[in-house]
């Protein structure tokens, strides 16, 4: 009984570990997404990389296998949220919770989780670039530049500072 009772609340901590760790994957790639929307507009770099993308394009990005996934597409110039797609012209699918938690949360960089095999990648590999650079130019402006330094090969400059873009990104302007 007792080693039953130990079992059941090591199963429940892991559980509840992956569900933190999905929230909060789920809640940065909110934020990744509203950021990338201001920074289309706003840094030319982003809008030079987007404009690769046909309209209509569809990206998704999916947590984990079977996991929870977010749709965006380039719709006239601009990136919109999709609820639920059918279709994706390109698609980034984590092996696992726990690389995404890495990528999202600063510890790692997309660039690298790429190189050690821990994305699965559906669609052209030349838009799988594109879209890496832009998170990478997207990650100097949302974290700060300690971890930067860290998660990037060379941390690109900023035409905008990081407080207008985080203003931008959270009021929704």
């Amino acid at each position: 009984m007792l080693l039953l009772t130990i079992n059941v609340k090591s199963v429940i901590k892991v559980h509840m570990k992956t569900f933190f760790k999905t929230m909060t994957c789920l809640v940065v790639l909110r934020v990744l997404y509203r950021a990338l929307k201001v920074l289309a507009r706003k840094d030319s770099r982003i809008r030079h990389e987007f404009a690769s993308f046909a309209d209509g394009f569809i990206i998704k990005i999916t947590l984990s296998e079977n996991g929870d996934s977010v749709f965006m597409k380039k719709e006239e110039g601009r990136l919109v949220f999709l609820k639920h797609c059918d279709s994706e012209d390109l698609e980034l699918k984590f092996k696992s919770v726990d690389s995404a938690f890495l990528v999202f949360t600063g510890m790692m960089g997309i660039s690298r989780a790429y190189a050690e095999h821990r994305i699965i990648v559906k669609g052209d590999i030349s838009d799988t670039m594109t879209l890496v650079r832009i998170i990478d130019i997207a990650e100097a402006y949302l974290f700060p530049h300690i971890m930067t330094k860290r998660i990037l090969r060379s941390v690109p400059s900023k035409e905008r500072s990081t407080l207008s873009v985080y203003r931008m990104v959270l009021l929704g302007f």
